[in-house]
């Protein structure tokens, strides 16, 4: 009899490895899967910007005259310039937005340089930095749980995770701040293992390379400090020295870019965050927290301030579901794993949220409903959920509850795979901003089905210059930041009005027939086309 249930076991087992490693290969597939045919939007145009070597101002100062300028002429200021050099890089970013710490760009750089500059190839540093979190993610988990089961569900669940895949088709740092903390966590927990001087320069390294990443990286070392003081009762001990030597250490490595980020202050530069202290009223923020949760498991529409409660009632069940399998997840982490276990888990799920959600609570904002602030915060449930769907899969004697707990779990795997197909195809998803609303790929789209169009408009450049990388190259723009200096070549089947201000419509509405432009029967928002008065037919 225990031979037969061994046997039975060892199969069991080989399935469950089968059934890993093709969520692994799709989670990978997932992460390159049209990299090219995501909408380049604001965020990701800043940072080909950056990396270009061009000030923000000269494109302004440049090109928003009136004059009609190709396609091509604007996309240079969307590649590198490698004899520019990467310092020309670093001083932009350092300019412009020094809120952003230099790694990921210094990478980008020198990957553009050496690969291209292309949407594919710098989307694809993300995609590879993400599949590298899948690695470290399997050697966290071996310093948190005995089970080995856990850690490939926890490569799992993150591998089919739609939230770690769309951060992984962008070209910003929230990828590698996601390895980072990973990283960052095993050390720590290697580093108070083994406590030995190697460990500890690794931890101070690892944490580090996150601050030089992300700033809220500060808050991850902030729960490291309270974790020690937590299973240490509060005793000064050799661990908690040590790691405050090495976040010292970490910080003052970290010095040069803070000087930067100060003078960036003082000289008021830093001004691209001022929408995250807007006023947000908190059932708003309450159901932007509950979104985000469900998120990291599901997301199978977009959602943003046009969508109507109709078409997301039938999330509400789901996002119950989800929210007492997390809650209860967590119960039986305390239930079931020793104090160094869950009492990490829980710091790292809590101290990146508590610290975004404080500040909003007491001062209005918007900081934690901003889902890529909170990476720590869903690493910390995503490996909570992992061990409860592992360990009940598993370690349950009734095979009923066994069984029901193992379609629990196909269950939460399903929404993640089927997410992730409905993102793959998608031109554009919620973690694009603004550009979900202005639907560039659309506008694209009719754009190019005319031969030499001349797009006409005085919106902020970053659309403009998203719109370079999906048009065709013989599309030209006509820019310009005063409506009467503009002067229309007088064509008739080739002329588009874009994103315009209130005063460039009504001076181009006295002039020409605005027509509506469709896709189907849906109108495509701010595009116009253009007809003198007398050509209407």
């Amino acid at each position: 009899m225990k031979t037969l249930d061994s046997q039975h076991h060892k199969r069991e087992y080989l399935w469950l490895k089968i059934f890993v490693i093709f969520l692994l290969l799709l989670g990978i597939y997932f992460r390159f899967v049209n990299l090219d045919q995501k909408v380049y939007w604001t965020d990701e145009v800043y940072t080909s910007l950056w990396l270009s070597g061009h000030p923000s101002t000269e494109i302004i100062d440049k090109f928003y005259h009136g004059e009609i300028v190709n396609v091509g002429i604007l996309q240079q200021y969307q590649q590198v310039n490698p004899a520019q050099g990467i310092s020309s890089a670093i001083k932009r970013l350092a300019v412009e937005d020094s809120q952003h710490p230099p790694l990921y760009y210094i990478l980008a750089w020198l990957w553009s340089a050496w690969f291209g500059s292309s949407v594919g190839t710098i989307r694809s540093l993300s995609a590879i930095i993400s599949v590298l979190s899948l690695i470290s993610i399997y050697y966290l988990c071996r310093e948190l749980f005995a089970l080995p089961l856990t850690r490939w569900m926890a490569v799992s669940l993150i591998a089919i995770s739609p939230f770690h895949v769309l951060y992984a088709q962008e070209a910003r740092e929230y990828s590698l701040w996601t390895l980072t903390i990973i990283i960052a966590n095993y050390a720590i927990l290697l580093a108070l293992r083994k406590n030995t001087f190697f460990t500890w320069f690794i931890y101070a390294i690892s944490l580090s390379l996150s601050f030089y990443t992300f700033l809220f990286s500060i808050f991850v070392a902030l729960g490291h400090g309270i974790y020690i003081l937590g299973i240490n009762r509060f005793k000064k001990t050799q661990s908690l020295i040590a790691y405050l030597l090495s976040v010292t250490a970490a910080i003052i490595a970290f010095i040069p870019w803070l000087i930067v980020i100060y003078q960036g202050k003082i000289s008021g530069r830093i001004q691209r965050l001022d929408w995250i202290t807007e006023a947000t009223s908190l059932p708003a923020l309450i159901g932007k927290w509950l979104l985000n949760l469900t998120r990291i498991f599901l997301d199978w529409v977009i959602i943003n301030e046009n969508t109507s409660f109709k078409e997301i009632v039938w999330l509400i069940p789901f996002t119950l579901v989800l929210i007492v399998l997390i809650g209860y997840g967590f119960y039986y982490l305390c239930r079931s794993t020793l104090k160094t276990t869950w009492f990490f888990l829980f710091i790292l799920s809590l101290t990146t949220a508590t610290a975004l959600v404080i500040p909003d609570i007491i001062s209005g904002g918007r900081r934690s409903g901003v889902a890529r602030y909170l990476i720590p915060t869903f690493l910390g449930i995503q490996l909570t959920v992992a061990h409860l769907l592992a360990s009940k899969s598993v370690s349950i004697q009734s095979i009923k509850w066994q069984n029901i707990w193992r379609l629990i779990t196909i269950f939460i795997i399903s929404c993640g795979v089927i997410s992730c197909v409905i993102i793959s195809s998608a031109g554009i998803w919620w973690n694009k901003g603004a550009a979900n609303n202005l639907r560039l790929d659309q506008v694209a789209a009719v754009i190019n089905q005319t031969p030499h169009p001349i797009v006409i408009s005085d919106a902020k450049f970053p659309y403009i210059l998203g719109l370079t990388h999906i048009v065709n190259s013989d599309v030209n723009f006509q820019l310009t930041t005063q409506p009467q200096d503009l002067v229309i070549p007088k064509v008739k089947d080739n002329l588009f009005l874009l994103y315009p201000s209130r005063n460039l419509y009504k001076y181009l509405k006295g002039k020409y027939n605005l027509e509506s432009l469709y896709i189907g029967k849906k109108p495509v928002f701010g595009l116009w086309k253009l007809q003198a008065v007398n050509q209407r037919n």
